[in-house]
């Protein structure tokens, strides 16, 4: 593609071809066709990114994104001014259109889009359900509805997840090289980490050796000593390591916008029997989990199988980590963590392609027993993406 003559090669990387956006489009108006939705209206965030290629952030603030995909015909794919040239390097499609302003949605060019693919009356999808967001001013997007009487407003969302929910080839291979960042950063990070260094310490050389092994955004969750062990989403603090800690991490990173998440442990000075056992008896109780993951099976059999173990477990347990996230899992993609959840609520049926993490977990007085697995349903099966070894690592003491 060219703009003002020069090529946008070198400037902007698509890690997906052409092939790849038609056929997520093709599958999007299948499930469109089924759930009786002439179109949808994305705004900025995943969605949007998965259909039209541009790297959206979550949230655009003062500069909205927005895509139309009509049942037949051209999408449109409206952006800032100030975006246009990195729109039309990164995203497949044809007719992007501009705005000027700011902090406002481009209320008459989404008209006009919506009037030029003949989505003036009928039902339109927009992201108003569950695991979704509408990145625009609520009074902007009433000032659209008012202004398409004729138009039935509904969730996209069940035209955009079972798609969504079942990886490409190519979209797993951007999880597994994740996930290998992940797993090299980890062994680094316990190798390199230190008595007396602070979580940040440790939360920061594992950012900075996943940043060095190429992977994007890198996210770390830490805690660490007596009194820590129950708090599973803790960020990193100023806390000093001291011999017998057990130091647990939950860390990942991105490629190509796909992300990696899984949580591994070590224990300053080596473990002590009781450690060890008690990571034993999870990573057994995880796969217990994995090994259930095939086509057919639901992500709720999983969640009831782990939580039946984790509740016979004899562990001097203080609290149940998986218990209060109130899953054993979830679904990774786009999004660390996305749809489906693997609780026994939720009865979401496996099929290739869908990417899910096992992580029953418990604390005790001793530490946080959690080795969370990253995991892409095959054919007849499953395969294991984070290869991080699940013994607790030695972290040098003195």
């Amino acid at each position: 593609m060219e703009v003002r003559g020069e090529s946008l090669t070198p400037l902007f990387d698509r890690p997906f071809d052409r092939a790849e956006y038609a056929d997520r489009v093709a599958r999007v108006r299948e499930e469109m066709a089924r759930h009786g939705l002439d179109g949808v209206l994305l705004t900025s965030g995943p969605n949007l990114t998965y259909l039209s290629g541009y790297p959206s952030p979550l949230r655009a603030g003062s500069r909205p994104f927005v895509f139309v995909l009509p049942q037949s015909g051209e999408p449109i794919l409206i952006v800032h001014t100030a975006r246009e040239r990195e729109a039309r390097g990164y995203s497949w499609v044809a007719d992007i259109r501009t705005y000027p302003g700011l902090s406002r949605a481009p209320v008459e060019t989404i008209v006009a889009a919506l009037r030029d693919t003949k989505l003036m009356a009928g039902r339109l999808g927009a992201e108003l359900g569950p695991e979704e967001a509408l990145d625009l001013p609520v009074g902007d997007f009433l000032d659209v509805q008012r202004l398409l009487p004729a138009v039935e407003f509904t969730d996209a969302g069940e035209a955009l997840w079972p798609v969504r929910l079942r990886k490409s080839p190519a979209e797993v291979a951007c999880i597994r090289q994740a996930c290998a960042i992940t797993t090299r950063a980890y062994e680094r990070t316990f190798a390199e980490a230190r008595e007396g260094m602070t979580e940040s310490d440790v939360a920061r050389l594992m950012r900075v050796t996943s940043l060095e092994g190429g992977g994007g955004d890198p996210w770390v969750l830490i805690t660490s000593g007596p009194g820590g062990y129950d708090l599973a989403t803790k960020l990193p603090s100023c806390r000093r390591l001291e011999r017998g800690d057990l130091v647990w991490m939950d860390a990942g990173c991105a490629v190509a916008g796909y992300w990696s998440d899984f949580g591994r442990a070590g224990v300053v000075g080596g473990a002590t029997a009781e450690q060890r056992e008690a990571q034993a008896r999870i990573h057994e109780i995880t796969m217990l989990g994995v090994e259930m993951v095939r086509p057919g099976v639901t992500t709720g059999e999983i969640a009831r199988r782990c939580n039946a173990a984790l509740a016979s477990l004899e562990l001097p347990i203080t609290s149940s980590i998986s218990g209060l996230a109130a899953r054993v899992g979830h679904g990774l993609g786009l999004m660390p963590t996305e749809l489906p959840h693997v609780t026994e609520e939720d009865e979401t049926v496996l099929a290739p392609g869908m990417v899910i993490t096992i992580e029953p977990g418990v604390a005790a007085q001793y530490g946080l027993f959690h080795v969370e697995e990253n995991v892409v349903v095959t054919e007849r099966g499953y395969e294991i993406l984070s290869h991080s070894s699940r013994e607790l690592a030695t972290i040098a003491a003195g």
